[in-house]
């Protein structure tokens, strides 16, 4: 069985919606972000571990020349043998992937993460996922889509976009800020238009990686 895991529902909507059920491909969407994940994926783990896992979602990019919808395999946080199996052809883009302690926030900050790690991308998630992995000796995929580029500001505050607690969008806190900054209104418009496109480029991928890890097997 390969496990598809997604912290939020957002990011893993469109690859459920387009995707045809498989009996061998399980979908988890953990609902936090963060350090949390480790724990909420430990226990799906154990009540039924998985030959393979593919972690997806939504990335930050940290490099000049990444665009929305890009995607990112992060070889950091994959097993070689898993990569092995992924066509050159796909045109997927490849390198290292930094698990940041908390959404980053800025342009300059992006800049200055990508400067410090190398990195291409940056996420909430990936480090403490593949920490588990190797716990139980699960393979591990790190699949990644660009929702917003290293220029890029966030528009709302990142406890605003979305709740620490819960680890969800909270549509009325984003109300409230937009209703008080309503310049901010454009940039929120454009971020969500980013967010929509990166999902649609993550199903896209993750519908094209899945047969050459179903066919193989483990």
């Amino acid at each position: 069985m390969i496990a598809i895991v997604f912290s939020l529902e957002f990011e893993s909507a469109a690859f459920r919606a387009k995707s045809a059920p498989r009996l061998s491909v399980c979908i988890w969407t953990l609902g936090v972000t963060g350090s949390r994940m480790g724990n909420a994926l430990r226990r799906e783990i154990e009540k039924a571990s998985p030959e393979i896992l593919v972690t997806a979602g939504f990335s930050g990019g940290l490099q000049p020349g990444l665009h929305l919808g890009d995607i990112v395999v992060g070889e950091n946080y994959s097993a070689p043998e898993l990569l092995a199996r992924l066509p050159e052809s796909h045109g997927f883009l490849r390198g290292n992937l930094f698990t940041a302690p908390a959404i980053l926030e800025t342009s300059a900050a992006k800049q200055q993460a990508g400067r410090d790690t190398g990195a291409l991308a940056g996420d909430l998630e990936s480090a403490y996922l593949h920490e588990v992995c190797r716990e139980f000796d699960i393979p591990m995929l790190a699949v990644r889509s660009i929702s917003d580029t290293m220029q890029q500001d966030l528009p709302l505050p990142a406890d605003v976009l979305i709740n620490p607690e819960s680890g969800r969008n909270d549509p009325a806190a984003i109300f409230r800020h937009l209703f008080r900054h309503p310049h901010k209104a454009p940039g929120f418009a454009k971020l969500v238009a980013g967010a929509h496109q990166a999902q649609a480029s993550l199903a896209k991928a993750l519908n094209a990686i899945l047969p050459h890890l179903l066919v193989q097997g483990r």
